[in-house]
C-alpha cells in the first residue's frame, strides 16, 4: 500500500465523489481512479461501493479506513516536524566550552538563543580547551568553543571572540604596590596558575615560556579558583580580562602593568568537517557571526 493511494484512499470517501477527490488533492480524477484501482489490486478487494451519485466504503473499506486516517496522521505528523526540524524551531544543540567562553562568554548569547529557538534543546559541558576539543573529535557534542587554535583536517574552525589576558592582583596588592612589575621580579613572586590544557596558561607560556616552572607557583583548575585565590592574597594571576571585569570595575582586584602584557587571545568555534550541521547548529552559528 502507498502512502499516496491511502490518501486518495480517504479523500474519495471524505468528499463522496472522484472529481472532488481529486480538486481537493490538485490531481486529475483519472488519477484518483488510479490510486484507488491499484490499492484495490494491491489488497484484493474492493473498497468502495460506488452507485446512484454517492460512495461509500465497503465491508473492507471500513475496517481500512481507521488505518489509512492512522498512517496518513503520522507521515503528516513526521512531516511537519521534519519542517520545524528543518527550520532550526525543534532539536538539540549540545556545546563543549573552555572557561572563559562557559562562563562568560556564551551564557547571554545562549539565553538569546533559546528566546529565538525555544523549541531547541541545550546542553552546555564547560571543560579546558583541550578537553572540549576531544569531546567534539568523539563526537559527544555538536561544537566546541575554545582558547586555541583547532589543529587537523578533521575540524572546521572560525574565530568567535576576542580577549585580552591581564596580570592581576588583589587591591592594595602587596606583590606589586607600584602597579608595576618586571620580567625578573615577576619570577620570585607567588603566581596562581592554570592547568596543563588551558588556552590560557597556553597564550602566557607563548609569552613567558618559564613562567609555569616558578617554584612559587600554585595551579588550580579553573578560572573561578584563581579569581578566589588571587582574592584571598595568595599570589598574582594571568587571567582573562573578561573573568575579572566585575572584580576590576568593583575595585577588587587591580592590572599589573608587565611588558608584554596584555597578551591578546582570540577563541573559535569548531565542528566535525564530516557531520552536516543540523539546523540548530547552523542557526546557533549564525547568531556566533553576528556578534563578531
Amino acid at each position: 500500500m502507498e502512502f499516496d493511494q491511502l490518501r486518495t484512499f480517504l479523500a474519495v470517501l471524505e468528499q463522496r465523489s472522484f472529481v472532488r477527490a481529486g480538486e481537493a488533492l490538485g490531481i486529475g480524477q483519472s488519477t484518483v481512479s488510479f490510486h484507488v484501482k491499484a490499492l484495490e489490486q494491491r489488497i484484493g478487494v474492493v473498497l468502495l461501493e460506488r452507485g446512484r451519485g454517492t460512495i461509500g466504503p465497503t465491508t473492507a473499506g471500513r475496517v481500512l479506513l481507521p488505518y489509512a486516517q492512522r498512517v496518513v496522521a503520522l507521515v503528516d505528523e513526521a512531516r511537519a516536524r521534519m519542517d520545524t526540524q528543518k527550520s532550526g524551531e525543534v532539536g538539540e544543540l549540545s556545546l563543549a566550552a573552555s572557561t572563559i567562553p562557559g562562563e562568560y562568554l556564551l551564557p547571554p548569547l545562549l539565553a538569546q538563543f533559546r528566546a529565538q529557538h525555544p523549541g531547541i534543546r541545550l546542553e552546555m559541558a564547560v571543560f579546558d580547551s583541550e578537553k572540549a576539543l576531544a569531546a567534539l573529535l568523539a563526537r559527544e557534542v555538536d561544537l566546541a568553543i575554545v582558547g586555541k587554535r583547532p589543529r587537523g583536517r578533521a575540524l572546521v574552525s572560525e574565530v568567535f571572540a576576542h580577549d585580552e589576558i591581564v596580570l592581576v592582583g588583589a587591591a592594595g596588592n602587596p606583590f606589586a604596590p607600584h602597579g608595576k612589575l618586571g620580567a625578573k621580579e615577576l619570577k620570585d613572586l607567588p603566581l596562581v596558575l592554570r592547568e596543563q590544557g588551558s588556552g590560557t596558561r597556553d597564550a602566557i607560556a607563548r609569552f613567558l615560556p618559564h613562567v609555569h616552572d616558578s617554584r612559587h607557583a600554585l595551579r588550580v583548575g579553573s578560572t573561578e579558583a584563581a579569581k578566589r585565590c588571587v582574592q584571598h592574597g595568595m599570589g598574582l594571576a594571568f587571567l582573562s580580562r573578561q573573568a575579572v571585569a566585575s572584580e576590576l570595575a568593583a575595585g577588587l582586584f587591580s592590572v599589573v602593568e608587565l611588558a608584554g602584557t596584555p597578551v591578546r587571545r582570540t577563541f573559535y568555534w569548531a565542528r566535525q568537517r564530516s557531520v552536516t550541521p543540523s539546523a540548530a547548529v547552523r542557526a546557533f552559528l549564525a547568531l556566533l557571526g553576528s556578534k563578531k
